[in-house]
């Protein structure tokens, strides 16, 4: 019996609103959480399946000089399949046609993980296989086919040795993100090595080893690896070759689920104020139950009953609507990415229902518990129990329910801490600077009679209830501010808004013989291009006389030890100048001088700033197994957003002549240059060009992606808001109706009570707008320096689109709903508060 009773009561509070608000909330953070972690999850299982592909193993151990025989034998005493890679550049020769190619050679057994990708012909079909060219023969990359004239199956002298080029080589698994090689690369047979005498005492070669098996015997052969090895060799797994997308696709699902929380924590407060609101209406009907035989138990199961159907139905409208977003979602970015995302499994679906649910207890079910407790002389005396409508029991589950949700998503206390301590400041500053505000209203001298006088009367009425409120409110246009200005002007930022003047290709691989003749190339034809510059590759390997801290493993999960030096971790190419470079500024210590005799260099200010260098102070440099020191003249700010040769560390002319170079340059190419740019690498073939063009246009389609997905999230937030001012409305509809009884009962006139009422939410909206804007503008500033890693600016513009977004934002949704409550007449009021 007390089912049909229940299922009537439900269907009938689902009309009046506190319900539907309930569901709504629970629905909308159900689908965020589904919707939001569906996507990442799958985005992260894809790079997770082909993340071993990217290293073609599991580990590999690269190196500048010779690898020993040792190495190998002990990883296959271990149970570890291995190959090797040799790195080299060689003159390919063919038909007259003479190019310099980038050699990898590989033994068998290559590649461990992922696959090879060929073609017999220009125009077959691309396969994939598992192994490495036979002995003899060679797979070049299609443009190596076009530069020397070549068909499959012809001959190309490498060195010494004379190979046929068998097969056109597509990709490799462990090709680079971005190769210096362009489209001259090489896949050769190990053994074959010896065949083409190129590597010679004194040749830029670098060696590598790959490895793939159990974890346990990985890290067991790590641990028997690490002493023995040297500065220039690193173990690597893929968590250390973390490429720019995947940077930014952690960077991206870290703010996403995390304004994804922020979008659950608006609807968790709409969730708390419209349950409080619920149970506080049930007061009289419980104790008029009471009163008439009920019991504790009949009156539980009812209520009870409630709860479980409102978050049944929201749990289940949730998902399919979640499941719906992140399908169509995942559909674009795999048609963007070109490729077939792996399905998320139960994690999303687990993590979706176990908020919802915990959502739906923890905010909701304390309210209801105090229903219980409601007596029955109630019905004589209706001021008993009104003490449960304001439990701290409920506050505390609340605000404990918000900070493990942070917590959740952070996955990091420190990050949790902070963004719970801000949030908590800035209730605590709205708060008193609200009842600051509500207070002053009574001394504003406004005329008696007037709707500006009794809407700041009201607001100074309800000063308590208006500064939850306003909490509330802010907190909501706060996000939409932060969303906004992170969707229009942070993703500009990303965007690199390229100068005209800047260069739209790099050149490479420049010979010194070569330097004179290109020059004269581009004065000839008019081609806008930069100065030469000679770089070679080294590192940074200690500071002071004190050696940097030997690189660490992600992949074996190793910590930095904090009393070493932290070092600069890879190979950078170096360079001489005479002249500042016109992106740089020296902002520390001087440029070079002419009359210098000891060696010196100048740093970027971002490497200074993390490595801790100043100026005067002494580098030591390790470049192939030669070290020598340089002292620290100049700190610079470089340009990098320019796209101009920029460089981190720059030596004066003293090094010249001390290691074998190669020149770079970069030069802006017309559209219809294409001829220009054919006869410059024609005449000189050991030259490669980087296009930059297509790179930036990736990155720009990348970014549109990212923006897309903040769009989605603001839609989620705006909602959140939205139901948090819907909920915080409809628990104040009782005692407006009171006020517009006694209003209209004093004669007060129907424009003067509109009139007031929309003044009072426009007041409540521009303040909460206000305050919302400063904050969101801090907080973005924060955001931009520690998280994107870009230099932080202020939006003044935020300062009056706040004031003037929040007025109206809370003025449309919050007279909205009381409209439909001015437009009753009196009778009909007084019938819905008896």
């Amino acid at each position: 019996m007390w089912v049909k009773l229940a299922l009537t009561l439900f269907w009938r509070e689902l009309r009046r609103g506190e319900l539907t608000i309930i569901f709504a909330a629970i629905a909308l953070a159900v689908l965020t959480v589904f919707s939001l972690s569906s996507v990442t999850e799958r985005i992260r299982l894809n790079i997770e399946q082909k993340s071993a592909d990217f290293i073609a193993a599991d580990r590999r151990l690269a190196s500048n000089h010779p690898l020993e025989q040792a190495f190998l034998d002990e990883a296959h005493e271990l149970g570890l399949k291995t190959a090797q890679q040799m790195f080299f550049d060689s003159m390919l020769f063919a038909n007259d046609e003479l190019v310099l190619g980038s050699i990898k050679a590989v033994s068998q057994g290559y590649p461990l993980r992922g696959k090879v990708t060929l073609k017999d012909d220009f125009l077959a079909a691309d396969y994939e296989v598992v192994g490495v060219p036979k002995e003899g023969e060679v797979w070049l990359s299609e443009g190596l086919f076009y530069s020397l004239g070549l068909s499959v199956g012809d001959q190309v002298e490498i060195g010494m040795g004379i190979f046929r080029a068998s097969k056109i080589l597509v990709s490799e698994p462990d090709a680079p993100f971005f190769s210096l090689a362009g489209n001259k690369r090489v896949l050769l047979n190990y053994v074959d090595i010896e065949t083409t005498q190129a590597v010679q005492p004194g040749s830029r070669v670098f060696y590598r080893m790959l490895f793939a098996g159990e974890e346990q015997a990985l890290g067991n052969y790590y641990g028997w690896l690490k002493p023995q090895l040297r500065e220039n060799q690193n173990w690597q797994g893929i968590k250390d070759r973390q490429s720019p997308l995947g940077e930014n696709l952690a960077r991206s699902e870290s703010f996403l689920l995390l304004a994804g929380l922020f979008g659950i924590m608006l609807a968790a407060v709409a969730m708390a104020v419209s349950a409080k609101r619920y149970c506080e209406r049930q007061y009289d009907p419980v104790a008029m139950m009471k009163t008439l035989g009920g019991s504790r138990q009949t009156i539980r199961n009812i209520f009870l009953l409630h709860l479980s159907l409102v978050t049944l139905f929201s749990l289940l409208i949730g998902l399919v609507i979640g499941f719906v977003l992140q399908s169509f979602a995942t559909d674009y970015l795999a048609n963007f990415m070109n490729t077939q995302l792996p399905q998320a499994g139960i994690k999303p679906w687990a993590l979706s229902i176990s908020i919802g649910v915990v959502c739906a207890l923890m905010f909701s079910l304390k309210p209801l518990l105090d229903l219980f407790d409601i007596p029955p002389l109630r019905v004589l005396r209706r001021n008993l129990g009104d003490k449960l409508a304001i439990s701290r029991v409920h506050m505390g589950l609340s605000v404990l329910t918000i900070f493990s949700l942070m917590w959740l998503f952070s996955g990091e206390l420190k990050t949790t801490l902070m963004l719970f301590g801000g949030t908590a400041t800035l209730m605590l500053v709205l708060f008193g600077l609200s009842r600051l505000f509500f207070s002053a209203g009574r001394k504003l001298g406004l005329s008696p009679g007037s709707s500006w006088s009794l809407a700041i009367a009201t607001l100074q009425k309800r000063a308590n209830a208006n500064a939850v409120q306003l909490i509330s409110f802010a907190l909501a246009i706060k996000l939409m501010l932060f969303l906004f200005v992170l969707k229009n002007d942070l993703i500009s930022d990303w965007q690199m808004q390229v100068p005209e003047d800047a260069p739209n290709a790099f050149l490479i691989n420049i010979n010194e013989s070569e330097v004179n003749n290109i020059k004269a190339y581009f004065a000839e034809n008019n081609i806008v291009h930069e100065d030469l510059f000679p770089i070679f590759s080294g590192r940074a390997n200690g500071l002071n006389g004190e050696t940097f801290a030997r690189r660490t493993s992600k992949q074996e999960g190793e910590e930095q030890d904090e009393d070493a030096a932290r070092g600069v971790g890879r190979d950078l190419n170096l360079t001489w100048m005479t002249q500042l470079p016109s992106s740089n500024e020296v902002i520390e210590g001087e440029w070079f001088s002419p009359d210098s005799t000891e060696l010196e260099v100048s740093v970027s200010k971002g490497l200074a700033e993390r490595v801790e260098i100043s100026v005067g102070d002494t580098l030591t440099f390790l470049v192939n197994e030669q070290t020598f020191d340089a002292k620290v003249t100049s700190i610079r700010s470089v340009d990098w957003g320019s796209l101009k040769p920029n460089f981190v560390m720059i030596f004066n002319p003293l090094v010249a002549g001390k290691f074998p170079v190669t020149y770079f340059t970069a030069a802006q190419f017309g559209e219809d240059d294409a001829k220009l740019v054919s006869e410059l690498l024609k005449t000189h073939p050991t030259m490669s060009m980087i296009d930059i063009k297509s790179q930036l246009e990736q990155a720009q389609s990348m970014i549109a992606q990212v923006s897309l997905a903040i769009s989605f999230v603001l839609a989620i937030v705006l909602t959140s808001g939205a139901l948090v001012l819907i909920s915080q409305v409809q628990a104040s509809l009782a005692e407006r109706m009171q006020e517009i009884v006694i209003l209209r009962t004093l004669g007060a006139k129907g424009r003067l009570i509109k009139l007031a009422t929309l003044y009072e939410f426009l007041l409540l909206g521009a303040l909460a707008g206000f305050v919302a804007a400063l904050v969101s503008d801090v907080t973005l500033l924060i955001i931009q320096r520690e998280l994107f890693d870009v230099e932080g600016k202020l939006h003044p513009y935020i300062w009056a689109l706040g004031p003037i977004s929040g007025a109206a934002f809370v003025a449309a949704i919050g007279y909205f709903m009381v409209s439909n409550t001015m437009r009753q007449n009196t009778q009909g009021l007084l019938r819905k508060l008896a």
